[in-house]
Formats: C-alpha cells, sequence, structure tokens
C-alpha cells in the first residue's frame, strides 16, 4: 500500500508539470476569437440577375448592414464574359451559319476551336491576350479572337476579376480567393496571378473541388504552397470535406490553417442553420462561417440571408468577434514534456492494471507501455502516440469504476467521495490524453484521436465480464429456452443502438433536438444525455445498492460506466475547445449527481413494499 501511495504521489507530481501545456492550449484558443461569415460573389451576382430591381451593389451594400464580413472570389471563364454580354461565343458551325445567313462567304479552316467577339473594355481585353493568347483574325470585317479547342476551354479560370475585388473593396468587405486545380501550366498561372495579387489586396486561400493545386504531383503541392506562404497567404479546410492534398499542405505549414464550416441554407430551417453555425464557432474551433444563399424568390432569398447573418452575430456577440480570421498561434510541446506524458501514462496504466490482483498483468501492462513509448521516440509515428492515447482512454474508465466498487457503505458522504474519486482517477486520464495529443495537429482536426468506438465499447464489455463471469460460465450449462433468445435478442438491438448514437453521425429525433436547443440556450453549452441521465445516476444508485443487493448493483455499473467513458471521449475530440468540454463535462456531473440522489431515494422508499410484495407472493 505504500508503495502505491508513492507512485501515485509521483504521477500527481509529474501531471502537475504538464499543466502549463494545458494552459497554453486554453490561452491560444479563448484568444483567438475571431471569426468571418462569408458567401460566394457569383451568388450576389446571380441574386442581382434574377431580380431586376437591384444590382450587385445594392445587395452588397445590405449585406454588409446586415453583418457579412467575407465575400469569395472566384476567377472568371469565358462563359462567364459570355454570361455577362462582354463576349459572344461561336465555334465553327454556329459562325458559318452566321455568315450564310447573311449571304457572307464562310470561313474554311482545318482547325476546331472557339470565335469570339473581342471586348469592347480594354481591362478584358488585355486581359483575354496575357492568359488566353489567342490568335486575331477578321470576318466579314469584324474582329475576333480564336482559340482551339480544348477540353472545358469555355469554363476553365482565367484570371481573378480586377473590377469585382475593387467593388467588394469599395463596401468594407474582406473576401478569399477561390482556388482550382486544373492542368500544371494553369496552376502556375494561378499562383504567380495570386502572388501579384496580394501585393496589392490582403486575403486567405480557400480550395473547391475534390483536391488542392497540384494534386497528385505532390511535389507541385509544396513548391506552390511554400510559394503562397511566402506572398502570405493562409489557407481554410473545410470541416468534413477531405480535399486529397490539402494534409500535405496543413502539414507544409505547420498546421497554419483556418477552419471553415460550409452550410447551404436550403438544406435546413432558418432557426436550425442559424443554430448550426454558431455551435461551429462554439464547440468546434471553426472560424470561418461560409453559406450559400437559398434559391427562392430574390427579394425572400435576400431577406432570409441577411436574417441568418444577424441570427448567427447575435447568437455569438458574447464571446466573439467580427473580422478576419487568422489561424490558431502554434503550440509546441517540447520534449521533456512529451517524456513527462509517456512516463505518467506508464505509472498509471501499472496502478490500473494492479486493481486486477495479479503482478503478472502489472508486469506485463507496465513492458507494454513502455516499449509503446519508446517506440514512439525512435520513430516519430504518430500512430504510436495514438495507440498510447488510446489505450490510456479505455483503461480510465474501467480503473475509476473498479477502484471505487466496493468502497460504499449507502452513506451520501460515502457515496459522493466515491463518485468524486472515480472522477478523478478519470480526469487523470484525460490530462494524459489531452497532453499527447496537444497541439495544432489535432487542434485543426487534421489528425485525430483514433478509436472512438472501441471507448465507447471496451469498458462495458471488459466491467461486464468481470462482473458477471461466474453467472457466464453456469449460463452455458444451462437449457437454452425461447425466451434466453429473446433476451439475448433485446441486448443485441440495446446494444446496436448505443454503438450507432456515438459519433457525429447519430440521428436524434426532433424532440430531442427541441430539447437540445433549450438546453444549449439555457447552459451555453448542452451536457450529454449518456452523462448526466443515464451514466452518473446509474454509478451513484450502483454504489449505494452493491453493498445490499450485490447483482443489482453490478447491472447497474454496466451503465453507470458509460458516464466515465462518456466524459473522457469528450476530452478526445481535441479540435472542440477545452474550455466548452470542461463546462460540458461540469453541467453533466452536477445535473448526473442531483438525478442519481434521486434515483436513490427512490429505490429507499420503494425497495421494501417490492420486497415485501415478492415476499408474500413466493411464501
Amino acid at each position: 500500500m505504500t508503495k502505491q501511495k508513492w507512485i501515485w504521489l509521483t504521477l500527481i507530481a509529474l501531471l502537475v508539470c504538464t499543466i502549463p501545456g494545458i494552459v497554453e492550449r486554453w490561452q491560444t484558443e479563448t484568444k483567438n476569437n475571431t471569426y468571418e461569415i462569408a458567401v460566394p460573389y457569383q451568388e450576389i451576382e446571380q441574386l442581382a440577375t434574377e431580380n431586376g430591381d437591384v444590382n450587385t451593389d445594392d445587395i452588397l451594400s445590405s449585406l454588409k448592414e446586415a453583418g457579412l464580413t467575407t465575400v469569395s472570389i472566384s476567377p472568371i471563364s469565358l462563359k462567364w464574359l459570355e454570361n455577362q454580354d462582354i463576349i459572344t461565343i461561336y465555334n465553327e458551325q454556329e459562325i458559318n451559319n452566321a455568315l450564310r445567313f447573311n449571304n457572307q462567304q464562310a470561313v474554311h479552316s482545318n482547325k476546331k476551336g472557339y470565335y469570339f467577339s473581342q471586348p469592347k473594355e480594354s481591362y478584358f481585353n488585355k486581359l483575354i491576350k496575357d492568359n488566353l493568347q489567342p490568335s486575331s483574325v477578321t470576318i466579314n470585317g469584324q474582329a475576333f479572337y480564336f482559340i482551339e479547342r480544348e477540353k472545358d476551354l469555355l469554363s476553365k479560370n482565367i484570371a481573378y476579376n480586377k473590377e469585382t475585388i475593387e467593388q467588394v473593396e469599395r463596401h468594407g468587405f474582406h473576401y478569399m480567393f477561390r482556388v482550382e486545380n486544373a492542368s500544371p501550366t494553369w496552376n502556375q498561372k494561378s499562383v504567380n496571378e495570386l502572388i501579384k495579387l496580394n501585393e496589392a489586396y490582403t486575403s486567405n486561400i480557400l480550395f473547391y473541388g475534390q483536391d488542392v493545386i497540384g494534386y497528385p504531383h505532390m511535389d507541385n503541392v509544396k513548391e506552390w504552397t511554400n510559394q503562397l506562404i511566402d506572398a502570405g497567404y493562409h489557407f481554410y479546410s473545410i470541416e468534413f470535406s477531405h480535399q486529397k492534398g490539402l494534409q500535405t499542405i496543413a502539414r507544409t505549414t505547420d498546421y497554419s490553417t483556418i477552419r471553415l464550416h460550409s452550410i447551404h441554407l436550403n438544406n435546413k430551417t432558418l432557426p436550425e442553420n442559424i443554430d448550426q453555425a454558431v455551435r461551429a464557432v462554439k464547440e468546434r474551433n471553426i472560424r470561418s462561417i461560409f453559406f450559400h444563399i437559398p434559391t427562392n424568390e430574390p427579394d425572400k432569398s435576400l431577406k432570409q440571408t441577411n436574417t441568418f447573418i444577424t441570427g448567427v452575430h447575435d447568437g455569438l456577440a458574447r464571446n466573439y468577434q467580427q473580422g478576419i480570421p487568422i489561424p490558431f498561434k502554434e503550440i509546441s510541446t517540447p520534449i521533456w514534456m512529451q517524456v513527462i506524458i509517456f512516463i505518467t501514462g506508464i505509472l498509471f496504466t501499472g496502478l490500473a492494471s494492479s486493481m486486477l490482483l495479479n503482478r503478472k498483468y502489472t508486469a506485463a501492462s507496465f513492458i507494454f507501455m513502455t516499449i509503446l513509448a519508446l517506440a514512439y521516440f525512435m520513430t516519430q509515428k504518430l500512430f504510436l502516440m495514438q495507440g498510447f492515447a488510446l489505450i490510456i482512454a479505455i483503461i480510465a474508465p474501467i480503473f475509476a469504476v473498479l477502484s471505487t466498487i466496493n468502497k460504499g457503505d449507502g452513506r451520501l458522504l460515502s457515496i459522493t467521495l466515491q463518485f468524486l474519486k472515480a472522477l478523478s482517477i478519470t480526469f487523470i486520464g484525460i490530462i494524459i490524453v489531452i497532453g499527447l495529443l496537444n497541439g495544432n495537429a489535432f487542434m485543426s482536426g487534421f489528425e485525430v484521436f483514433r478509436g472512438v468506438k472501441l471507448v465507447y465499447i471496451i469498458p462495458i464489455l471488459f466491467i461486464g465480464g468481470l462482473l458477471f463471469w461466474r453467472e457466464a460460465l453456469k449460463l452455458l450449462h444451462v437449457p437454452v429456452k425461447y425466451w434466453h433468445l429473446l433476451v439475448i435478442f433485446i441486448l443485441g438491438v440495446v446494444g446496436f443502438y448505443y454503438i450507432t448514437r456515438t459519433g457525429n453521425s447519430a440521428n436524434v429525433s426532433e424532440m430531442e433536438m427541441m430539447i437540445r436547443s433549450k438546453l444549449e440556450e439555457w447552459l451555453y453549452v448542452r451536457p450529454r444525455t449518456k452523462e448526466f441521465l443515464i451514466g452518473f445516476p446509474f454509478y451513484l444508485s450502483a454504489i449505494y445498492v452493491i453493498s445490499t443487493n450485490r447483482l443489482l448493483g453490478k447491472l447497474m455499473l454496466i451503465p453507470g460506466i458509460i458516464g466515465f467513458l462518456s466524459v473522457m471521449n469528450t476530452f478526445t475530440h481535441i479540435h472542440i475547445p477545452l474550455h466548452i468540454s470542461l463546462l460540458r463535462t461540469t453541467y453533466s456531473i452536477g445535473i448526473g449527481y442531483l438525478i442519481g440522489l434521486l434515483l436513490i431515494l427512490i429505490y429507499r422508499k420503494s425497495a421494501p413494499f417490492i420486497e415485501n410484495y415478492y415476499r408474500k407472493r413466493w411464501t
């Protein structure tokens, strides 16, 4: 026992040494509180085209008044120039048909391509000549440009329209440049133009399409990324979108990217869209909300757009400010701190395995975790660190429950102390995990904690197996009856539902969505249902019951462990701000504790009546 106390003291002393890293992350997240709301310029242009009563300047003024901060600008194409009546495009057949209609001689050429009128504005004329190098031809006394046909020529991006940039600037907007991956030649032209533009205009870059500029040629990706970084650009990473090559850019920039959430206002109701955007900024370190204008009647679309913008600002006004977002400041974890965290994890695993009362398990866990830590330092392979963190995340809730399972005596003080002890053990595991995964790689969402499903499943299976292995062995020799199969089926359905409810893709009912929204409205962030409504109340009830009714107490511990593993899971999402995870967990602990006490009270009042009922029935 004395030896264990020394190990605990050593572990706690080592944990204290890691606190500066956690504080640095906290400060980095809270100080970076500037966000933007962005919309594509071409959608503003389209809205103006559909509504003849207003032009783009009118719409921009309206959006500026509502609080829009940023406009995304895409390069223009020949098709865009035609849509704006700047040029008229013909293929060889169309121009010959036009000539025949006017009794003129047809154009005879072996070359297949496009003829288009030369723009009257010198700016667009120069833009076409510099970027496309067309040949000049005269047909029926009119000057045309000719370009040989190639794939997607008409929709290919030529250059950024400086008139659009200047218009956006006049209205006081920041802007982002959209960049598309094309052929190496066109990509180099785009990079050269972006470098020149950033000498006069300050902006960031958002890639569109399935990949980044230069992909799949990774040498080109790195070269152009470095050129754009040197020119002063930052890059956006779109949440839930895995653009090919973006991780290479992130690693090249030391994960100095801006997290962006894309949302289409057509997909949900306006209040749901506002709530989604506010939660993205508040709960997932998003600093750019990029939305698409709803496709309704033009007046209605503009009104909904303005309402969305003001609604998001109102939802974030208390803790965030509008402006130009920047990447998070670099968080560096020195090697000595990493060593301390790994040593702490090894000691923690050894203490946890000692609960099995077998020195072989303790020695094996100590050796295995040490080898894993050494392998990471020798190879610097990230998956080894992720594996180490996963083991800690699985062990912590198991350790928390096993260390308190037989310590309750039914008194409120004793139950509360055991609850606090279990929480303390869980939080030691949490500090180790977030210490290991601390840094911009995980905060930006490019690198993630691996094994979320395992954290939800293994502790429950382990505790269930450990507590009921004797009963399970007896069941192997019991004849199977139909009701046994029914029970197994029900347990399977419950287990499947539990697993599907984990992660970001879980479906929830409208009623649950309404309850969640209300909780967020009242509490700023929503506590997790699994913690305050299931896990902690069942754990507290189990600690109370187990001294008098061991079977019922053990059964209650199986859902009871869910609270601790869910808390661990909350903190493994490193892209969620640390203060949000802590606040959410504090609510869960407080509400779960009160509900747990209520369950204990109900049990104390109802248990004697139930026992008397069954005693009379069976005697």
